[in-house]
This record gives structure tokens, C-alpha cells and sequence, in this order.
């Protein structure tokens, strides 16, 4: 057989294969995301690339191996055990505890029905070293150059074992192995490539989405976070006949707090009143979330609650506020909150509708004395 056919192809396929898989799974992964982020929701993408990344692997895995599973070519996928065991320690990076990797070597090695093998035992340690060894230099990262030096000789060493041992087990001559200890290597080097790209861009993208979703000074959700929240919700508790509610309110004489202390006394207000909020909508029902809709004005879509279950909460977050202790530069403020409050209606035509209603509420509180909660 000529070496075009027997490490050129093979090489090519293993490649595309390996691409393919990554692909894949950034892609479903960006899909999930996204899915979730219409419905309303706020997931870490972190999380969620770990967990779907885990439960993708074991499941390639699975297939993989069953597909081969007790042929003389059973050892045709190890260089896809030893991307995924890569993959999930070196860029997952999962927490997963000694006792928890060997038992779910354990539970592989009964699928693979090589539990009564004396080799697969020590390839199972071999892959719980390289877990622990790949996670080990992931935490202790230098420079890029030493990054992919620590990453590449450190597959490299555990590729030759695992290889040296199907060799001994399969009898597959020294020159086979050698093209798969090569494989293994390219393979891995145009992983890191591939996936540190991959997530400098996430990195990136992270970076944007937070810029545009978050307000920099108060770290709540901004306006434009709360017009693609509340555009989605308004929609859904129309559709599906559910009630929402909206609580808007003011920090009260915040442009005499500003002029009296000083706008870094001001920004000090602003972000203590948000912490303190986003910490009590924590308590009562972890689903809430603060946005800062204004300069002093911050808002809170209650979904999925009618005004009555709302106004408790409501009238928490006002006096949560009035009762907390504004300390700054040596001086005590005294700060409240004006309110405005509003559930959706059946005539509410638009968001439009259920936002002014709020917002004249809101004015109601203001021009009537402050520090109180209008229900519109």
C-alpha cells in the first residue's frame, strides 16, 4: 500500500471528521444560546457550551465505539477518545472529580465490553493521568507560544502511551502506530488552532453583548436589554393569555443628591441602589431582573404576575431602599424611590400602552410627594 493511501486519506478524513465535529457543535451550541435569549431568558454561554459539550462528547463517544465494538479494528476511533478526552479537559475545563472519571471510565469499559481485558485497565488509568495532567497545564497558562508547547508535548507524551498499548494489545507493528502517534499530534494541533480561535472569538463576542446589554456603570441590564425582554414577554403574555406587570421607578432627587455630594456621590447612589435591588429580586424569585431604563430610572417586568402578586414584591424593593444606609465620602444620604406600577389589560394594544401607564404612575409618585408606590 503506498503512503498515499494509507496516511494521506486517512489524514484528510480524520481532519475533516475532527472539523466537522467542532463545527457542529459551535454551531448548535450558538443555536441554543440564541434560542433561549428569545425566550426570555439569560443563560451564561459558558454553561452552557460545558454542559451541551459534555453530553455531545459522551454521546459521539458511545457511537463511535459501539460501531466498531468487538471487530479487530476496534482501535480505529482512539484518536478521537484521546480529542475528546482533550476537548473536555483542556477546554471545557469540567470540574469532574476523581471518583466520578473513573466510574464513568467504568461504565465505557462495560459498553465496550472490555472490562475482563487486562490492557483496558491500563488504558483507563492512562486516560484519567491525561485528564488530570490536560487540566493541570490548562490552570497554569504562560504565554501563547508556552501554552501550545505545554498543550502539544503533553498530548504528544500520552499519545505515544495510549498507541504503545494498542499496539502491544492488537499486535500492529510499529509502523502503524508511529502514523497514528502523527496523526494523533496533527490532529490535536489544528484542535487548539481551531477551538482557541473559536473561543477568542466568543471572548470577543461576549465582550460586545455585554457592552450592548449592560449598563457600565450600575452592571444591570440597560434599555436596549429591556426593549428585547420586554417586547418578548409583552408578545408571549398576549399569546398565551398570562399577566404581566411592570414596575418603573425614579431615584428621588437624584439631580439634588448630584448637585449637593458630587456626581461620584451620584454614580455611588446609582450603583448601591442597584445592587442592593438585584440582590432582593434574588430572594424572591430569581427570574427577576433589574434594568436601568434612564439616567435615575430603572424598571423591572414582573412576568408572569398579576399586580396584586406584584405588589408585595413592589412595595419590598421601595422599602428596601428607604430603610438601606447610603454612606459616602463620610457623609449619610437619605434616598428613596418613586414608584409607578401597571398590569397588562385587554384593551393594551401595544407595549406602548402598558409602558405609559407605568410611566404616568410613575408621575403620579413624583408629583404627589415622593417615596410611594401608584398602582395604574
Amino acid at each position: 500500500m503506498t503512503w498515499s493511501k494509507w496516511f494521506v486519506e486517512p489524514a484528510f478524513t480524520s481532519i475533516f471528521f475532527l472539523l466537522g465535529v467542532l463545527t457542529l457543535y459551535w454551531f448548535s451550541t450558538s443555536k441554543l444560546i440564541k434560542y433561549m435569549e428569545n425566550r426570555g431568558q439569560h443563560p451564561d454561554p459558558n454553561q452552557v457550551r460545558t454542559i451541551f459539550g459534555l453530553i455531545y462528547m459522551v454521546i459521539l463517544l458511545i457511537v463511535t465505539q459501539v460501531s466498531v465494538m468487538g471487530t479487530d479494528h476496534s482501535w480505529v476511533f482512539t484518536n478521537f477518545q484521546i480529542f475528546a478526552v482533550v476537548f473536555v479537559s483542556y477546554f471545557l475545563m469540567l470540574e469532574i472529580r476523581i471518583w466520578q472519571l473513573a466510574l464513568a471510565t467504568l461504565i465505557f469499559m462495560a459498553i465496550d465490553g472490555t472490562l475482563t481485558i487486562g490492557l483496558t485497565w491500563a488504558y483507563a488509568v492512562v486516560y484519567i493521568g491525561f485528564y488530570l495532567t490536560m487540566k493541570l497545564i490548562k490552570n497554569h497558562r504562560h504565554s501563547p507560544w508556552r501554552d501550545y508547547f505545554d498543550f502539544a508535548s503533553t498530548a504528544l507524551f500520552f499519545s505515544t502511551i495510549l498507541w504503545w498499548l494498542i499496539l502491544l494489545r492488537f499486535n500492529l507493528g510499529w509502523t502503524i502506530a508511529a502514523w497514528e502517534i502523527l496523526f494523533s499530534f496533527l490532529l490535536l494541533s489544528i484542535m487548539y488552532v481551531y477551538v482557541d480561535s473559536l473561543l477568542a472569538g466568543a471572548d470577543t463576542l461576549a465582550q460586545l453583548t455585554y457592552t450592548t446589554n449592560y449598563d457600565e456603570l450600575t452592571r444591570v441590564h440597560n434599555f436596549y436589554s429591556f426593549k428585547k425582554a420586554f417586547g418578548h414577554q409583552f408578545t408571549a403574555a398576549q399569546t398565551e393569555h398570562h399577566p404581566l406587570t411592570l414596575m418603573l421607578f425614579d431615584i428621588d432627587h437624584f439631580k439634588h443628591v448630584n448637585d449637593t455630594y458630587g456626581h461620584l456621590t451620584g454614580d455611588y447612589v446609582l450603583s448601591h441602589v442597584a445592587e442592593l435591588i438585584t440582590q432582593q429580586l434574588q430572594t424572591i424569585d430569581s427570574t427577576l431582573v433589574l434594568y436601568r431604563t434612564g439616567g435615575e430610572e430603572f424598571t423591572i417586568i414582573f412576568d408572569n404576575y398579576t399586580i396584586g402578586q406584584a405588589r408585595e414584591h413592589v412595595d419590598a424593593v421601595a422599602q428596601g431602599v428607604r430603610s438601606a444606609e447610603f454612606r459616602h465620602a463620610g457623609k449619610t444620604i437619605d434616598i428613596s424611590i418613586s414608584v409607578g406600577a401597571t398590569q397588562l389589560k385587554t384593551e393594551d394594544d401595544s407595549q406602548v400602552d402598558l409602558y405609559r401607564r407605568a410611566d404616568e404612575s410613575l408621575y403620579y409618585s413624583k408629583r404627589h410627594g415622593r417615596d410611594q408606590v401608584t398602582i395604574g
